[in-house]
């Protein structure tokens, strides 16, 4: 008899099971069923075309907190018109950075020398879009490591001032939204913006905003305290309308910028 079950695999921990419907909780991560999908139909997000607002989920779940807030930015987004795209870096191939750099200057550039994974494509999105709003839980009191290794791969745009003079993503706009079970919020969502600053990016003003709960809780309590938290969404959205505005402005067209680091 053949078996017709699906065959299920979580998008978190990989953990694989062929049953009717995916298991919730998971039994291997204890990640809820949103994040299991059939396996051969991996819900990977369109890379293709150009938005002008580009919302980062820097979280290892495509389907919790994070991704939560980040659906507060992309209904922002919609309300004001704008085009959007929500991107979850752990649906990707993200190598670590092989620190060209350190062997020639010059080798750390556009394209990147490592054509093996999927970042080249993530960088064709960030370089198209006008604005970036990341979104990033808090890990041992800084971003995940999912959204550091995508960090870390930016540095080949970074450094195009060393290699040819150009700033591709001078002027451009972006805004944090960062959330936890406890510390860490600010030094998490500065950790981020050090990264962009030296892109050449602005921070819109009240462009970042944080939410933690309390160790007092349980974690497994958080995501309902998060969707309750009528004041975060106030100010999350906030986010998404100030980078929105701030973008309109193409302050990269308006003045010359000129990089103070590399």
């Amino acid at each position: 008899m053949i078996n017709t079950m699906p065959h299920w695999k979580c998008n978190v921990c990989g953990y694989e099971i062929e049953t009717t419907d995916a298991p919730d909780p998971c039994p291997s991560c204890g990640s809820s069923s949103e994040e299991f999908y059939v396996k051969g139909q991996h819900p990977k997000d369109r890379l293709d075309g150009q938005s002008d607002l580009l919302i980062i989920n820097g979280s290892k779940h495509r389907a919790h907190n994070s991704a939560y807030f980040a659906s507060l930015v992309a209904e922002a987004a919609k309300e004001k018109g704008v085009s959007y795209r929500v991107i979850h870096l752990a649906d990707y191939k993200i190598e670590p950075c092989w620190c060209c750099y350190s062997m020639k200057e010059d080798k750390c550039r556009l394209p990147c020398c490592n054509a093996f994974d999927d970042m080249h494509r993530l960088h064709n999105l960030i370089l198209s879009a006008k604005a970036v709003v990341v979104v990033s839980p808090i890990n041992w009191n800084g971003m995940s490591v999912t959204l550091k290794q995508f960090l870390d791969r930016l540095t080949c745009i970074e450094n195009m001032y060393l290699v040819d003079g150009s700033i591709p993503l001078a002027g451009r706009t972006v805004g944090i939204v960062v959330n936890g079970h406890e510390d860490g919020a600010y030094k998490t969502a500065f950790d981020i913006f050090t990264v962009f600053q030296n892109l050449g990016f602005v921070l819109a003003p009240y462009g970042i905003a944080y939410s933690t709960h309390g160790r007092q809780y349980l974690p497994e309590t958080d995501h309902e305290y998060f969707r309750g938290d009528e004041k975060t969404t106030e100010f999350v959205r906030n986010v998404a309308h100030n980078v929105i505005e701030v973008s309109r402005l193409d302050i990269g067209s308006k003045m010359e910028i000129r990089p103070s680091c590399e």
